[in-house]
């Protein structure tokens, strides 16, 4: 056994020295959400807001400028109306948590002020006096995890049906308004604008200190003094500063709706101590044209004789500065001044204070790890000094981003480095959860309890003979650690507010658990959410930190995880009655959602025809330009393969037939459904309420048929199987999933998942399947020779097809590379390198490989192949 770790431990008297300097992000409720710190600790992406596509250069998009985020707004429609300034231009930048569960950020009585620092809406042209669309708004929504339901679900608002904060009972805070036609600035040279409140407009009066807009709420408030929302006009000239807007909302006046009696004292956070942001919404949208010099038709004004396409800076965008929290609402405006630069603070480099919140979290882990005696010492030792040397950086005057960049880097892959060897292993899959010392293991108890907002059966701890197995599902890493869902086989693990762990049937939103090893020989803590689980007798409790303790003190938190697959003995019902297969050999049939009777009328939709049915596969009418057919292709010794052939029509009808001819804009994604349900009319997109019956039902059971293959080609080597959808029954035990391509591995042509990694043991119904795809250019297909499980790797075949002009295999060899979301996905048998257009190596890998990047152009080489890809 080695002792390293422990003889060690008065090295560790020099951590916390840039810790102590200055609060950190995320701790104790402060946040000071700057674009550095979003980057790294939020998910940011765009809502269905803005997505119209009139050019390519013209979608919605955001880049981090500065300590500012640029975020681009789309068009919205492609309804061209000059009188009006144009297209309508829209956008809804999402700032959202980054694990399922963990929350954007948890709002706490010692910081219950939440401000937001943006800009107006520049480059708007809006000409219209008409409704706030036409003149330009700026709003924002915000989720929470209700505490009126648990903490569990997230709620759209805080409206008074869920405690609410008075007067933000409504789904959109509106901010503010433009407040003249486009081209009209204030007293300062600004974009005009009106600041909102209690839909009432307070119209700036072009002073120096811009009016405040304060919502007070009069006797509805928890107190009347307290200020729940107030929005003020930066007096600073356009150029000065480039966000001029601030915004703060008091969570501490939100007034607890948890009994009838409604009492200035019984607040919401004095009971409960804290809550959870799930996500904010900023959403904003104008007039704007997308060309300059425009020559119009002089006897047809919205006629374009001529024009140019303006640049991307050209169109209208809004700069956000900063989310921060502040421990009241006095101090928020205080903080307000020319000397504290309008809330930013004293100007530091944004990165120093991204290697603050890095170094405190590294060194969590340093002292969290100080008994730790297996093969990780000189990982263990490297971060020490990895970690000593970059609180050098931070302590330095002088240091400059490059060097900050390059401390939190370091820093980063050190933690990295260390918890691979803390981390479970690769191939955990279906275990029991034991004690430390094995006398005990954790179980569902046989009655059910309601709480919260779920009804489950609760895990505890009890005699070995009666332990639970459970399917360990990776969803995403924390921090390093990989995350995972527990799935058994009558149900899903979720988390409720206290920490009580519930088996509950069919639920969607499962908690994310984390195991490291604490001592290096497989004895792993157990953390979900805020929580750290610990055996107190027979009790399994809970406790917010892991504990400071020699190792003795660390058993009653320390679990050991056990292959519960080896024990498995499936019933013969278990094992009869599985999906083995579609083949694709039968005759295409007339797809039944195309021609169907109506009040007594018989009607037939426009695609009645051209898109058919395939081992119960038919197009999907969510997206009404998918085409399903059969056709052929040849493998590669030249025979002919039967295929189901998905492909994208170039013009469509709506679902309903009530637009004709839509043209179809590329690149595009079919998609199809395999599915029977209660329709309201044969033409529907869903069935209704979602009730599926039966009559497309598969069995599926990881137990005995683990792993699901499919074979598929497509002409473009852009065209990927974006997900694959198995939906359950109504009621169903198990949880729907999907399959994703970054999550499979491939033998030729050949791409094959492992069910484990999905779903539990056991025998579970799954009554629709949705398959979509991405990368369509105009003429391309996808084709799809057959779909099957197999009981084990050994069993899946090797297959390919013919290679082709357009064939991914032409362009690579042996090599694949296909870019789903942000992730390149890289099939090869050889040894090779990701690498940015600049030569920086982004990952080294020895074949198959799913590496998630930021945005931009990549060159893959493996072997002698060499592939380049844009992640957008």
């Amino acid at each position: 056994m080695n002792l390293g770790h422990l003889l060690g431990f008065s090295l560790l008297c020099y951590v916390g020295t840039a810790v102590a300097q200055r609060q950190i992000h995320g701790v104790n409720g402060y946040y000071n959400w700057t674009p550095a710190q979003l980057e790294i600790g939020a998910k940011m992406e765009f809502g269905n807001e803005g997505a119209a596509v009139k050019n390519e250069d013209y979608r919605r998009s955001y880049v981090v400028d500065g300590d500012y985020i640029r975020s681009y707004l789309g068009v919205h429609n492609t309804n061209y109306e000059p009188e009006k300034g144009g297209f309508l231009m829209r956008n809804r930048f999402d700032i959202k948590e980054k694990i399922a569960g963990e929350g954007l950020m948890t709002i706490t009585p010692a910081f219950p002020v939440l401000a937001l620092k943006a800009s107006t809406i520049k480059n708007s042209e809006s000409k219209a006096e008409g409704g706030t669309k036409d003149k330009g708004s700026f709003w924002v929504e915000m989720r929470w995890y209700s505490p009126y339901e648990g903490g569990t679900s997230v709620k759209e608002n805080f409206g008074d049906a869920y405690g609410g904060m008075w007067g933000f009972n409504q789904k959109s805070m509106d901010i503010f308004a433009c407040q003249f036609a486009w081209g009209e600035k204030d007293a300062l040279g600004r974009d005009s604008l009106e600041l909102k409140y209690n839909g009432d407009w307070n119209r700036l009066t072009g002073t120096p200190d811009s009016t405040w807009a304060i919502l007070a709420n009069g006797d509805k408030q928890a107190k009347k003094e307290d200020t729940t929302y107030l929005a003020h006009r930066i007096p600073v000239s356009f150029d000065e500063d480039k966000s001029d807007v601030v915004m703060a909302w008091n969570f501490a006046a939100i007034k607890d709706t948890a009994t009838a009696e409604r009492l200035e004292s019984m607040r919401l956070l004095e009971r409960l101590g804290s809550f959870k942001l799930q996500s904010i919404y900023l959403c904003y949208i104008c007039r704007a044209d997308t060309l300059k010099n425009i020559i119009y038709d002089a006897e047809n004004p919205s006629s374009i004789v001529s024009a140019d396409p303006k640049n991307k800076e050209d169109m209208p965008y809004v700069d956000i500065k900063w989310l921060k929290t502040f421990r009241s609402m006095a101090e928020f405006k205080e903080s307000l001044t020319a000397e504290n630069n309008w809330g930013d603070g004293e100007k530091v480099n944004p990165q120093k204070d991204v290697l603050n919140t890095v170094l405190w979290e590294a060194e969590k882990v340093i002292k969290g790890f100080q008994n730790y005696m297996g093969d990780a010492d000189n990982a263990y030792a490297s971060l020490k000094e990895i970690h000593a040397k970059a609180d050098g950086v931070y302590n330095k005057v002088d240091a400059t981003t490059e060097e900050y960049l390059a401390a939190i880097e370091e820093v980063n892959a050190a933690v990295a480095e260390f918890y691979s060897f803390v981390n479970p292993t690769e191939d955990l899959v279906y275990n029991y959860i034991r004690t430390s010392d094995g006398s005990v293991s954790l179980y569902a108890l046989s009655d059910e309890v309601t709480k919260d907002s779920y009804t489950g059966r609760p895990l505890a701890l009890g005699a070995n003979e009666s332990a639970m197995p459970l399917t360990f599902v990776p969803v995403g890493e924390n921090n390093g650690l990989v995350t995972y869902n527990l799935k058994g086989k009558d149900g899903v693990v979720v988390q409720c507010t206290d920490g009580t762990l519930l088996l509950v049937n069919g639920a969607s939103d499962a908690a994310s658990f984390t195991f490291a090893d604490r001592d290096g020989f497989g004895l792993f803590d157990m953390k979900c959410g805020s929580y750290y689980y610990y055996k107190s007798g027979y009790e399994l409790k809970t406790v917010d930190e892991f504990p400071d303790t020699d190792y003795e003190g660390m058993q009653p938190y320390l679990f050991q995880i056990e292959d519960a697959l080896s024990s498995y003995v499936p019933s013969d019902d278990e094992k009869t009655g599985l999906f083995e297969a579609w083949e694709f050999n039968g005759e295409a049939e007339d797809d039944p959602g195309t021609k169907g009777t109506i009040n007594g009328a018989e009607l037939v939709m426009g695609e009645h025809g051209q898109t058919f049915m395939l081992d119960g596969w038919r197009m999907q009418r969510w997206r009404m330009w998918s085409r399903v057919n059969k056709d052929t292709y040849k493998d590669a010794e030249g025979e002919d393969l039967q295929c189901l052939k998905l492909t994208a029509a170039d013009t469509y009808d709506s679902f309903d037939g009530t637009s004709l001819g839509n043209v179809t804009t590329y690149p595009t994604s079919p998609s199809m459904r395999r599915e029977g349900g209660v329709f309201t009319n044969f033409y529907d997109r869903d069935p209704e309420g979602g009730v599926r019956d039966e009559s497309c039902m598969i069995s599926l059971n990881p137990g005995v048929r683990r792993y699901i293959a499919m074979k598929c080609k497509g002409t473009n080597p852009e065209i990927t199987v974006d997900k694959f959808n198995f939906l359950q029954q109504v009621n169903g035990l198990n949880s729907e999933f999907a399959l994703n391509l970054s999550d499979a591995e491939m033998k030729g042509d050949v791409y094959y998942w492992d069910l484990l990694r999905y779903v539990s043991v056991g025998k579970t119904n799954y009554v629709s399947q949705y398959m979509s795809t991405q990368g369509f250019q105009q003429g391309d297909a996808l084709y799809i020779d057959w779909i099957r499980t197999y009981e084990t790797v050994d069993d899946i075949p090797s297959e390919s097809f013919a290679t082709g002009v357009r064939d991914v295999q032409a362009d690579g060899g042996d090599l694949k590379v296909f870019v789903t979301g942000r992730t390149i996905n890289v099939f090869t048998s050889e040894s090779g390198a990701i690498y940015t257009v600049d030569g920086t190596c982004v990952s080294e890998f020895e074949g198959t490989v799913h590496e998630t990047v930021r945005p931009g152009i990549y060159i893959v080489r493996a072997g002698a192949a060499v592939k380049k890809v844009i992640v957008r």
